[in-house]
């Protein structure tokens, strides 16, 4: 199971490099140098970002239904439910890179302190 975990981050962080077009990530030198201290704060910080963007989604939402007037051929409770539709998907994406963040906090060397 674990080595599964390991393929899963190998996977995310290659993702990360191609979608940033950067040779080698932070993430990628931290997953080669064995720092489960320094990934865990950066799946943290990741996951704050997620909830962030988040929330700028559920934002949009609350617009279009505060302003009931039609935006093009959608209608406006359309493109609320689909911005909320969105923010939910950032949330499970936070979720997701807390539950990587925990993995990596319980892998850190005993007696380490963040």
């Amino acid at each position: 199971m674990l080595n599964g975990r390991w393929a899963f981050i190998v996977v995310v962080a290659g993702l990360v490099v191609v979608l940033n077009g950067c040779a080698e990530t932070s993430a990628q030198r931290m997953i080669n140098a064995n720092d489960h201290n320094g990934l865990a704060n950066y799946y943290m910080q990741q996951a704050q970002e997620l909830r962030e963007k988040a929330k700028q989604w559920e934002f949009t939402a609350e617009y279009y239904d505060k302003h009931s007037e039609p935006h093009g051929k959608t209608e406006p409770a359309q493109h609320a439910a689909h911005c909320r539709a969105i923010a939910q998907n950032y949330k499970k994406a936070a979720a997701e890179a807390d539950a990587l963040a925990q993995e990596h906090r319980a892998m850190r060397p005993h007696g380490m302190i963040q």
